[in-house]
């Protein structure tokens, strides 16, 4: 990149012209990719459409170690990355610290502050924002007609590859489904995922959420869960959740929750609870709780408006307003005002 960024800024001082560069940067463009052949560093790719990429996050407080460079995806970079940054037809904010080069072609760009060590080449992007401060010069090309360069720099930025680091990436999908063995390190943003084999990851956001397999993660933002198979997670919060295999976890939040098969957790909030099957937790807290016949609640605290018991529901200590039904009530303490259980 250094000898096409010698060429963009004879470019930006007149020194030659745009034909001029174009046939500069094809003519280095063929010698680097024949040096590249014969060590085999990356496959060319010569194809003119866009490589869809990744949301690729780097928090504060976090580091890259080595060159990252990315093409047709978005970058978030808020914490440090310990070499050169290259951002591609994409989307870039940056807060962070780059120790080496920044070069941003044919972006978005959305300055936040931040600190580059080295210098900083933008080629025909969108920025707003304050920039960051730059110790190693700064080269800034604006031209509308230099979708030539584009036609050249764009296959041979598409064979650089995002390095493996300590971060972790969103990875954006309409529907994904899972049929087989699914694992990764990525946060899955999607419109609906379905879990028909084994899936393993940090967390799901999405609209819908169907678990027929095995799903574990760290967290769930989903608004409709429905869990046919087992699932282990942390933390969920959702609108709706059904659950008529396994649901094992920590912290539960959510409007309407119905469990026909079996859940195990830490705490449960919810609005409106229905009970057909078993659940097992440390605390409840509730506007409305329902526990059909031969189903059960065992737990340590409950807190609830409304209680209607049919089933079974052991606890430490239960607070509620009004408690009524047929089923069996063991307990250490009750607070209700108005008592109606048979």
């Amino acid at each position: 990149m250094d000898e096409i960024k010698k060429v963009l800024e004879s470019l930006k001082k007149g020194e030659i012209s745009v034909e001029d560069a174009e046939a500069l940067i094809k003519a280095i463009k063929e010698k680097e990719n024949e040096e590249k052949r014969g060590y085999d560093f990356y496959e060319t790719n010569n194809s003119e459409e866009p490589i869809m990429g990744d949301v690729t996050v780097i928090e504060e407080g976090e580091e890259f170690k080595g060159d990252l460079n990315i093409v047709n995806g978005e970058a978030i970079i808020r914490g440090k990355v310990l070499g050169d940054c290259s951002v591609v037809f994409g989307e870039l904010t940056f807060s962070g610290e780059i120790d080496g080069d920044l070069n941003v072609v044919g972006s978005k760009v959305n300055w936040e502050g931040g600190v580059i060590h080295g210098g900083l080449n933008v080629v025909s992007c969108k920025e707003k924002g304050t920039p960051p401060k730059v110790y190693g010069g700064l080269t800034r090309v604006n031209n509308l007609f230099l979708k030539g360069i584009f036609k050249i720099i764009k296959p041979f930025m598409s064979g650089f590859e995002v390095k493996k680091g300590n971060f972790r990436k969103k990875k954006k999908h309409d529907v994904l489904i899972v049929d087989d063995i699914f694992k990764t390190d990525d946060d899955i943003e999607a419109e609906k995922v379905i879990v028909n084999g084994f899936f393993e990851g940090n967390s799901i956001t999405a609209e819908h959420l169907e678990v027929l397999g095995k799903a574990n993660c760290s967290d769930l933002r989903v608004n409709n869960i429905k869990v046919m198979g087992k699932v282990n997670c942390n933390n969920i919060s959702s609108e709706e959740i059904t659950v008529l295999g396994a649901l094992h976890g920590k912290n539960i939040s959510a409007e309407n929750m119905e469990i026909k098969g079996g859940v195990s957790c830490d705490d449960v909030n919810v609005e409106t609870l229905k009970v057909s099957g078993t659940l097992k937790c440390r605390n409840i807290n509730a506007e409305d709780i329902e526990v059909d016949e031969n189903a059960a609640i065992s737990t340590g605290n409950v807190t609830a408006e409304d209680i209607i018991l049919n089933g079974t529901l052991n606890a430490g200590f239960v607070h509620c307003e009004t408690i009524s039904g047929n089923g069996k009530l063991n307990t250490g303490g009750l607070s209700c005002e108005e008592n109606n259980l048979k």
